[in-house]
């Protein structure tokens, strides 16, 4: 049985001094989920605004009161990875400008012109990829070794994206059912996110000098291929998504990211604790 949806905050402290090698195995993926953490707030606030424009024509209460938590542990998401910024920055690397436009020139632009069923679509297939995402880094254990603070941000992130990857894809149901613009959705949102995060990979990589070294990027290919199989993976993750019988929970991980989660509630780490808009902020939506 999996527990209730609510809000959580990220409480760890985030030191000043956390080198820009925080994952010293895998530089190449360091810089792209540096890149992760760049795009999450304007990501997460997308979300954000498309659920709760979803509320008013979700019929299901609990499916409504679902939707309501989902969009409270995204906007603590968006909190979080913002703090980790001020991190960036001391490390010396530039992205604002580049955050700023890709907000801009995607997420403010596709609200202007995509109709509000196209836009779920969008969400409902972008959050079936960042699950994939968290299943992967998770079960993998690809950040073992990384920086604790910032391994906690990642995987804590990483479990809440499990633990609530149906909710998007009901609205989504709930609100427009046609499997013809749910594959819309996935034709936009897959080269369009593959392709944000590997340009802003190779942004992160030219600025540590290291785009060009060819053993930064064996290491990487290692994780697409020979190692981790990840590559082979994605691709039927992706096909997965497209079958018009699909559904989020035919993937059963949700004792991976009750681990997670558990382990950094714990006394022992403490850096987890329910947000004040929580279970009880979640009985009402956002404003419009």
């Amino acid at each position: 049985m999996t527990r209730d949806l609510f809000a959580r905050r990220f409480t760890a402290r985030l030191p000043a001094d956390i080198p820009r090698d925080w994952l010293p195995s895998s530089p190449a993926i360091a810089a792209l989920l540096n890149t992760y953490t760049v795009l999450v707030p304007a990501n997460e606030a997308f979300y954000m605004r498309t659920i709760n424009a979803c509320l008013p024509r979700i019929a299901d209460p609990a499916l409504r009161a679902t939707a309501i938590a989902f969009i409270h542990q995204e906007a603590e998401h968006g909190v979080a990875h913002k703090r980790y910024w001020r991190n960036l920055d001391r490390q010396g690397y530039r992205f604002r400008t580049f955050e700023r436009w890709v907000d801009k020139l995607t997420f403010r632009a596709i609200e202007r012109i995509a109709p509000l069923s196209l836009r779920v679509s969008m969400v409902s297939c972008v959050e079936h990829v960042n699950a994939y995402f968290a299943h992967e880094f998770l079960s993998q254990r690809i950040l073992e070794g990384a920086h604790p603070e910032v391994r906690a941000l990642v995987e804590w992130h990483f479990a809440e994206e499990i633990e609530h990857k149906r909710v998007s894809f009901d609205v989504m149901q709930a609100v427009t059912p046609s499997y013809a613009v749910r594959f819309a959705g996935l034709a936009m949102t897959l080269p369009l996110f593959y392709g944000l995060m590997t340009f802003g990979m190779m942004r992160f990589l030219l600025q540590d000098k290291r785009l060009f070294r060819w053993s930064i990027w064996r290491q990487f290919l290692d994780h697409l291929g020979p190692r981790n199989h990840m590559l082979l993976r994605t691709l039927k993750h992706m096909i997965a998504y497209a079958r018009p019988s699909f559904h989020p929970s035919q993937l059963d991980d949700a004792a991976l990211a009750e681990a997670v989660i558990d382990r950094y509630s714990s006394r022992a780490q403490n850096w987890l604790e329910p947000a004040n808009r929580g279970r009880a902020a979640a009985k009402q939506p956002l404003a419009a």
